[in-house]
């Protein structure tokens, strides 16, 4: 009996220490249309308890079409639609790009640190976009996606300076909606390239009252140097969430303020000639 328990300790203690080492699970989020590219977010989301201290990253996702697997291609971008600008070409960081690899079948997202760590802390956070060419829109084509963890060219994930494992978890991938993402029901709901948006415009960020994250969307009509901050009650700025140039689109940001205090906060939008403030309630 005394060797029994001893054994099932010694797996309790195993398992506290494998789940321990879970510091980051990425996944997928918000399908939509941008500038007549399909995109969605990759995404992270950093477990109670645990903080990821951002290395140098491959997030390497696989891709399928079905019926039609000739219904796109992987867009690579020399700079990341979206890129968090807590992770990119700031001097910490280089500049976030997307690459095709493997012959076209693994679309990697490229995190590359040049200085000092950036320390992500519990919550979720938007890492960047992926991007594939609409090759074919009139069918009902849909699109798998799947995070490359073994064989060739597996993704690499770094906390810090150590190489996080498969085993740890941090390969979890989920989509919104799950599972094969219709191309032609995204069509339906973005609209064509005409419907694109036509003004500047800052919505009302949701949740509000939030606790500790809330996500900020806002359109941007044509090409240009976009910045988005977050300000105190006494107009003392807390931090940029965007500072880069931008191309037409719908876009969405997540601000984690789990770090900071309960009370209003005011995010402001300029791009080109237009500016927006809006008020949010941070309540923990």
């Amino acid at each position: 009996m005394k060797n029994i328990i001893l054994s099932v300790l010694f797996v309790l203690f195993v398992t506290g220490i494998a789940e321990s080492q879970v510091k980051t699970r990425i996944f997928l989020a918000n399908p939509t249309i941008e500038a007549g590219l399909w995109s969605i977010d990759v995404r992270c989301t950093v477990p109670a308890g645990q903080t990821w201290r951002v290395g140098s990253c491959n997030i390497r996702i696989n891709w399928a079409t079905t019926p039609n697997a000739a219904s796109v291609s992987i867009h690579p971008d020399a700079t990341v639609s979206g890129a968090n600008p807590l992770l990119n070409n700031n001097g910490n960081y280089g500049i976030m790009t997307t690459t095709s690899i493997l012959g076209g079948a693994t679309i990697s997202l490229n995190v590359v640190r040049l200085g000092a760590f950036q320390t992500f802390a519990p919550g979720t956070y938007s890492i960047g976009r992926i991007r594939f060419n609409r090759l074919d829109t009139t069918n009902n084509a849909c699109i798998r996606l799947t995070q490359r963890t073994t064989g060739t060219g597996p993704s690499v994930i770094y906390d810090s300076l150590t190489l996080l494992a498969y085993s740890t978890g941090w390969d979890t991938l989920a989509t919104n909606p799950p599972g094969c993402i219709r191309l032609d029901y995204l069509t339906g709901i973005e609209g064509s390239i005409s419907e694109m948006p036509t003004v500047f415009k800052l919505y009302t960020n949701y949740p509000n009252p939030f606790n500790p994250s809330t996500t900020i969307k806002y359109d941007i009509p044509r090409n240009a140097y976009v910045k988005i901050s977050i300000y105190d009650v006494l107009g003392q700025l807390v931090t940029d969430l965007v500072k880069q140039d931008m191309t037409q689109g719908r876009y969405e940001i997540l601000w984690n303020a789990q770090n900071f205090a309960s009370g209003s906060y005011y995010y402001k939008m300029e791009a080109g000639d237009y500016t927006e403030i809006k008020k949010m309630i941070l309540v923990k």
